[in-house]
């Protein structure tokens, strides 16, 4: 009962503590930050809107993609929110293979409302309101996660909260700061603590998985940034890196430091999994048998992280090769050469990634096993006394 009521004990404080931490971050960190964010280009509001008439209806099916419309509709739409709130205005909308949000009676969407030449406001059918299906499926995900772990389930989802609110509001914000690089450091060994500490509590387990995280990702993360440098790779190269480049014309913003973050970033979930495996299998070994030799009981833990590796390092590069399909369709699709396209800046810095962070993965379970023996074998080792010494008594 002594020991349940410490789990529970550890349970609340552990789920309070990261509740406060999550609110601190998202009310604090805008003060820090929020001066070195750029004056908002848009001009353009984004409103709720509800359709009330479809006017014309000049829209037939795109014969080249399914489920989507080409041509133009008229509407009267009413806005839902905002300055315009209640007011109806008529709208054009003009469909294509990039852009098929059809208008219907009875739609609720996101429309943008801008002023004309002559002041007058004009609205737009922008997007449909896909949040509500956004939310229901991270309930479900939440409902599912909580009925399979229960309090760790819940723990669990606290940390990915956690985790998600330092990359927003401070990952993501430092990375205009004059130090972009520490800023990730530092939040990703935050985010490696509070993450394990949900899993594994403050116990020796988490504190050798973090560490074994950690290792692993730092190494990552300067591996992409050494062969970056090394094949003249910059963030300019990276996806949207070109507007970046616009952003940061009057900011002394280090924009060579992104390949080093989105390899931290990316391969930082993965690499925690290895690592708290690893860890978890080590504390097993050793109470299953503490007397295990030390070389031995290395090469125990090791095994089980060969294991980890082969599914883990192919989730990563199956991961890559899904989120890069229409790049590989692309290709296959021109019969560009090989020469060709392996030298092009966007397709070499995804390699960049999935290769650096599959030896991040690779490198945390060596280094978690090592952390193990110090953790666990060689502290028991001190408390165990020496052959000699027991018959000197004898």
């Amino acid at each position: 009962m002594k020991i349940n009521q410490e789990k529970i004990k550890n349970d609340v404080f552990s789920v309070i503590f990261t509740i406060l931490s999550i609110t601190s971050i998202v009310f604090i960190a805008p003060h820090f930050t929020e001066h070195y964010r750029q004056k908002s280009i848009y001009t353009q509001q984004f409103v709720s809107g509800t359709v009330l008439e479809i006017s014309e209806n000049n829209i037939q099916e795109d014969p080249f993609v399914d489920g989507r419309f080409t041509g133009n509709q008229k509407f009267t739409v009413r806005i839902n929110e905002g300055e315009y709130k209640g007011q109806v205005f008529s709208s054009v909308n003009t469909l294509g293979s990039l852009r098929s949000a059809i208008a219907y009676e009875g739609l609720t969407a996101v429309f943008t409302i801008r002023l004309d030449k002559n002041g007058q406001p004009v609205v737009w059918l922008y997007n449909y309101n896909r949040q509500p299906y956004i939310y229901l499926l991270a309930i479900f995900l939440a409902v599912i996660v909580i009925l399979v772990g229960r309090i760790k389930g819940l723990r669990s989802l606290l940390a990915l909260a956690f985790s998600g609110t330092v990359i927003l509001y401070i990952v993501v914000p430092g990375m205009w700061t004059e130090h972009p690089m520490a800023v990730a450091v530092l939040s990703s060994t935050v985010i490696c603590a509070v993450s394990f500490i949900q899993i594994a509590d403050f116990s020796k387990k988490a504190l050798v998985a973090a560490g074994g995280t950690f290792t692993g990702i730092i190494f990552a993360g300067f591996l992409a940034f050494i062969f970056g440098r090394i094949m003249n790779l910059s963030g300019v190269d990276m996806e949207k890196g070109e507007s970046l480049l616009y952003l940061a014309q009057n900011r002394n913003f280090k924009i060579s430091s992104i390949l080093f973050v989105s390899i931290l970033i990316s391969c930082l979930g993965a690499t925690m999994d290895i690592a708290i495996s690893v860890a978890s299998s080590a504390e097993q070994l050793f109470l299953a048998n503490s007397k295990m030799p030390l070389k031995q009981y290395f090469s125990s833990v090791l095994a089980v992280g060969h294991d980890i590796i082969g599914t883990m390092t192919n989730t990563l590069i199956l991961a890559f090769c899904g989120a890069s399909l229409p790049l590989a369709m692309m290709i296959w699709g021109y019969h560009m050469n090989y020469i060709q396209f392996i030298n092009i800046p966007l397709i070499v810095i995804k390699i960049l990634q999935a290769l650096c962070g599959s030896i991040g993965m690779v490198t945390s379970v060596w280094f978690t096993a090592i952390y193990s023996v110090f953790a666990f074998k060689q502290k028991a080792a001190k408390k165990q006394p020496a052959t000699g010494d027991i018959h000197t008594r004898q």
